[in-house]
């Protein structure tokens, strides 16, 4: 009898594991599952937003899909202290990954940022519809956010 009650509640945890992995792993998909989005998307749109830095604060999206240019509005609660680099982060992985997205503003509180596919590409010098996989594209941000004399520029245009 303890033998079976042993191997029951052995299985009751390996059924237990197994699920909070498989969950974990659902929630926290490659967010390079998402390459090749359309703004029409909102669904990937939305997805990808909440695996951004300050998504906690992200409140809603507003996609611009009846003409061309395509653009996102994304509306955040709150300030952040580092509202430049997470612009510049955000912005960075939506054009890599949307195929059609031409503009983002990004709103927060009482400050607008807006960003077009044309100026990120030019002011990293590559073209981020290009990039494939994670890795690659935070070694990108992270190199370029170093420089803040060239974060600045980017906002004086």
């Amino acid at each position: 009898m303890k033998k079976i009650l042993g191997y029951f509640i052995l299985i009751i945890l390996l059924i237990s594991l197994t699920s909070c992995s498989l969950s974990k792993t659902h929630t926290n998909k490659d967010i390079f599952h998402y390459k090749n989005s359309y703004v029409g998307n909102n669904s990937a749109v939305g997805s990808i937003i909440k695996q951004l830095p300050n998504h906690n604060e992200f409140t809603k999206m507003t996609l611009q899909t009846k003409k061309k240019p395509y653009g996102i509005t994304i509306d955040y609660k709150s300030l952040p202290a580092n509202i430049k680099n997470i612009v510049i982060n955000n912005a960075t992985y939506l054009f890599a990954l949307i195929k059609n997205v031409e503009w983002i503003v990004f709103e927060f509180a009482d400050q607008k940022y807006t960003v077009t596919r044309q100026q990120l590409d030019e002011w990293y010098g590559k073209d981020l519809s290009s990039y494939t996989n994670e890795k690659e594209l935070e070694e990108l941000i992270h190199s370029n956010l170093k420089n803040k004399i060239k974060v600045g520029q980017l906002f004086r245009k």
